[in-house]
């Protein structure tokens, strides 16, 4: 699987909205509704006049387009106030769906014979069904999807244009919220997934193969002309579009994971005609992709029919119809009605993808960069520009040419090592065989070479060969120690980095940070009870770090009534706990003896023996480094005479 899933973070070279528009002209706009319009679809009479139904909330339009400056409204069909309203087109008809209720509720079907006199509504039909989301016809067969009940798909005979005949209902891919349909074989939208199904039986359709679920939504889709690739798009704004190899119905191959549009959009419908995919992008508009290499899409150009902004919100394009023999497209915008555009496609310019802004080197070995250059033609010329920064001295600009590995457009660089703590700032630049230059991140020029006159932002890393912290002086070196209720024991540090970056100092007591300077005073009161606390020192310059643990037993203070407190055979839960990668074990014994503390695995396999010998009376703290174990639960046994008691620790790495 030749997987560019989401990781890849496409860096086009369109800014947000420094143009509305690229190889796409306006012919005209009409808006005969206030209300919020939803799909399109187009019809050709048969004197070659052409037609735009438009979907509307109250209803459906019929606008003849044929003069496509002066859009001129035909008729309109009322229907059941919906936002959602599909249409597609059989013979002289046109079959409405609707998620509307109420009177009039069903598959609207509408006679286009008369115009351009007239289209009217002669039935409605509700036998199986009473609302759709969507409808496709192939062949003289509708299929009806996200239907009232299950939401399967209904495949309708239309053999008889205005009394449809259901052959089967199709309820084994769940909700089904769009469909493409060629060749006896429907790639249904099931939310999650998507799925072949077999229909050259239609009373019996059977289910191929499923894709694997994926992030977003199943939402819609088209096949390529060859009928090899699925475009299929998630209209949640996270993959945009996936492009499935279907060359093999049976598997699902994920010829490229995610598409997305430069701007923080979200995609809805997408058509595709010859080398071009049609797309309606919500608040971006009108976008079509280049697909002559099919898993390189290229942006070919845009038309923004919701200049407001470029939200990830539902405004704007709806649908597009892109199959007028005109070759006028027809754009549905919610807020705008019916927009007639002409596109013009044109030689594109080189485009440039890198997925990676800043980042850290941790050594001074040479750095392989990739990125993807793409263009309808040819790429002639590959560069990388990189400079140095070393405190305030910047260095000249030099250049180093792509080495292609073949395939996928994708060309690598490598920058020579340089020395600790010194910047690197790089751009692209690609030519193509008709001298466009492209520069990413955009702005640069030049020619003799490809992008000599740099972008004014650029991406960059960071050199950073760090050493260990090294401490200076620190007021106490002590492990364990007793105190007695109301005393306070003042902490103190001073260290130093011996490869120039900054020191960070953090104390932890029992988990909770309290402090971030070079001191901190652990104190207790007369009211608090005895207690065990740990202390943690971390010294760190953000890339290695020092630690130093310490515990600190709080006892009762002793009055002349006081007895002191007795010790007893006792193992203490670890603490940390969960731990990673060492935690302090503590335990205590009331006289002279032979003890044993060891760690054994859930298997009861012996793993540590951390204690095996005579102590003394008095209480003990010991660190298990489980450095080199797996996450896991182990066992700490503590054995003295007769005594056993184990505890659980919780190692997660």
């Amino acid at each position: 699987m030749k997987n560019r899933f989401t990781l890849l973070f496409l860096l086009i070279l369109i800014s947000s909205k420094m143009f509305s528009q690229e190889n796409v002209e306006l012919l005209s706009t009409f808006k005969p509704s206030n209300s919020d319009y939803s799909d399109i679809w187009g019809y050709v009479d048969e004197n070659n006049r052409e037609y735009a139904i438009l979907g509307n909330y109250n209803g459906t339009y019929i606008i003849d387009v044929t003069d496509p400056q002066n859009p001129e409204q035909i008729s309109f069909i009322d229907g059941p106030n919906s936002i959602w309203r599909d249409m597609k087109v059989h013979d002289k008809y046109a079959y409405v769906v609707t998620e509307g209720f109420g009177s009039g509720s069903g598959m609207q079907i509408i006679d286009l014979s008369n115009l351009p006199n007239s289209a009217v509504l002669v039935n409605t039909y509700n036998s199986t069904f009473t609302s759709a989301h969507n409808i496709f016809i192939d062949n003289g067969f509708a299929y009806v999807i996200g239907t009232s009940g299950v939401g399967g798909m209904h495949i309708l005979d239309l053999s008889n244009p205005t009394n449809p005949v259901e052959k089967s209902y199709y309820t084994a891919s769940g909700y089904i919220h769009d469909v493409y349909v060629w060749s006896d074989t429907v790639v249904v939208c099931a939310e999650d997934n998507y799925a072949l199904v077999d229909v050259t039986d239609k009373s019996n359709p059977v289910k191929i193969s499923q894709s694997v679920n994926l992030p977003g939504y199943a939402h819609s889709g088209w096949m390529t002309e060859d009928k090899k690739y699925f475009y299929g798009t998630d209209e949640f704004n996270q993959r945009d579009i996936t492009i499935f190899n279907l060359e093999d119905k049976t598997t699902w191959e994920i010829a490229v994971g995610s598409w997305g549009y430069p701007q923080n959009t979200i995609i809805h419908n997408l058509f595709i005609d010859g080398d071009y995919a049609h797309i309606s992008y919500y608040e971006s508009g009108y976008v079509i992709l280049n697909i002559s290499d099919p898993e390189n899409p290229i942006i070919a150009g845009y038309y923004d029919t919701y200049p407001q902004s470029n939200n990830s919100s539902y405004n704007g394009a709806w649908g597009c119809y892109p199959f007028l023999p005109s070759g006028n497209i027809l754009v549905s915008d919610i807020q705008g009605g019916l927009f007639v555009l002409k596109f013009s496609p044109d030689d594109i310019k080189p485009q440039i993808e890198y997925s990676n802004n800043y980042f850290e080197v941790f050594n001074s070995n040479p750095v392989n960069i990739s990125a993807k250059f793409i263009d309808d033609s040819e790429i002639t010329e590959s560069n990388l520009f990189y400079r140095t920064l070393i405190d305030d001295e910047i260095g000249n600009w030099q250049i180093i040419e792509g080495i292609t590995q073949g395939k996928f457009g994708v060309y690598n660089f490598q920058i020579p090592g340089q020395e600790h703590l010194t910047k690197i700032e790089f751009y692209f630049a690609a030519k193509d065989n008709m001298n466009q230059v492209t520069t990413l991140p955009s702005g640069g020029e030049g020619l003799n070479p490809a992008g000599s006159v740099p972008p004014s932002e650029f991406f960059s890393y960071r050199v950073v060969i760090a050493g260990t912290p090294v401490i200076n002086q620190l007021s106490h070196n002590f492990t364990d120690t007793t105190i007695v209720k109301g005393e306070k024991i003042n902490f103190s540090v001073s260290a130093e980095d011996t490869t120039s970056l900054p020191i960070k100092y953090k104390w932890i007591k029992n988990d909770q940070t309290v402090s971030q300077k070079e001191d901190y005073t652990y104190s207790t009161t007369f009211v608090n009870p005895p207690v065990t606390d740990t202390v943690k020192l971390i010294i760190t310059n953000d890339y290695k770090s020092i630690e130093k643990i310490y515990i600190i037993n709080v006892e009762q203070t002793t009055t002349v009534k006081d007895e002191p407190a007795e010790l007893k055979y006792e193992l203490t839960q670890n603490y940390p706990n969960p731990f990673n990668p060492s935690t302090q074990i503590v335990f205590s014994v009331p006289s002279d003896g032979f003890v044993e503390l060891k760690i054994y695995n859930l298997m009861g396999e012996e793993i540590k023996n951390l204690v095996s010998g005579v102590k003394a009376k008095g209480k003990y703290s010991v660190t298990f480094d489980a450095e080199n174990l797996s996450s896991g639960i182990y066992i700490a046994q503590l054995r003295a005479e007769s005594f056993i008691q184990t505890i659980k620790m919780n190692l997660i790495k």
